[in-house]
């Protein structure tokens, strides 16, 4: 049996980048976009462009754990990267979040 490896936590930027509550914003991480959302002071991280249209999620509005594209509506739930709306039975990718010694770092989700 093999176990599983370690996820491999990459650093994105100093603390100071990350949102306030309620909050999302747009980070570059290896020519690639993430959007990181703060639910109720946990912090959350999805792949940055709207599956529909490619749109900037930062841009979006974040209710709850729910973030809703701008463009045309694409709802995210931030915390496993499933679509909601429209339902497609499907989802982004994810990452964990960490702070580490004032650096953020993202690495995958399991």
């Amino acid at each position: 049996m093999t176990l599983p490896a370690d996820p491999v936590f990459r650093a994105i930027g100093p603390a100071s980048i990350l949102p306030p509550p309620g909050g999302v914003v747009g980070v570059q991480l290896e020519g690639g976009e993430i959007v990181i959302a703060n639910v109720r002071g946990r912090y959350h991280a999805l792949d940055g462009l709207c599956e529909h249209a490619g749109y900037p999620l930062a841009a979006g509005r974040l209710i709850g754990c729910m973030l809703t594209c701008p463009l045309h509506g694409w709802t995210y739930d931030v915390t496993d990267g499933w679509i909601s709306d429209p339902p497609l039975g499907r989802r982004t990718r994810s990452y964990t979040v960490r702070v580490t010694n004032g650096t953020v770092e993202i690495a995958p989700a399991a």
